[in-house]
């Protein structure tokens, strides 16, 4: 389930989804769950360790005096650093750190654009749907399922182990895609059976 972060104190229980009554921290990150307090109802909390830092991000500090350098993004900051990539003056809100480099959020969005920046990963493709697809889709005109059914089994097999979605999912796309493809192939070698059989019956 998803839950908020609200602590009685700072982080030190999260509520029950279903009654809002406190998980205390030693009751996070079990398998198995726990019995709520309130409700009686099983409750697993799956915490990221980040929940822990009580640190967020530095605020920017304000100019005090015309002499200082102030961020190209917000004039009435304090300059902190200076973008590695463009030169332009940044504040501690605006600084980014990428890959050991200090860059603006201008220069970070043209690096991943450009696709420089290889820890950052703005997309994924979805290749058990397209596999899915593949074998579902073109069956309903039957003949075009010859082309999609194969290419639908020969992403199963080459993209089994690519990166999936960012949201947790389970393999339940490609096996029903190999199944349909499977499938498709068997019917349609069965189909191409029996009008050969037929132009033979025909020809005697």
């Amino acid at each position: 389930m998803a839950l908020q972060a609200r602590g009685l104190g700072s982080l030190d229980a999260i509520p029950c989804a279903r009654c809002s009554w406190p998980v205390p921290k030693e009751f996070w990150n079990r398998e198995e769950g726990v019995p709520c307090r309130g409700c009686s109802q099983t409750v697993r909390l799956f915490v990221f360790p980040a929940i822990n830092d009580a640190a967020s991000g530095l605020a920017p500090e304000p100019l005090h005096g015309e002499t200082e350098a102030s961020c190209f993004y917000h004039p009435q900051s304090r300059a902190a650093r200076v973008c590695d990539e463009c030169g332009r003056f940044l504040c501690a809100l605006c600084e980014l750190e990428v890959e050991g480099r200090h860059i603006c959020p201008r220069c970070f969005e043209s690096g991943v654009s450009a696709h420089k920046i290889q820890t950052a990963e703005p997309r994924r493709t979805m290749y058990d749907t397209i596999a899915l697809a593949l074998s579902t889709v073109p069956f309903l005109a039957i003949w075009p399922a010859v082309i999609s059914a194969p290419w639908s089994i020969f992403l199963v097999v080459t993209r089994w182990n690519a990166p999936s979605s960012v949201v947790p999912r389970t393999k339940i796309r490609f096996i029903l895609a190999a199944l349909f493809a499977v499938a498709e192939l068997a019917f349609l070698v069965f189909m191409i059976v029996l009008m050969v059989q037929g132009l033979r019956r025909g020809r005697r």
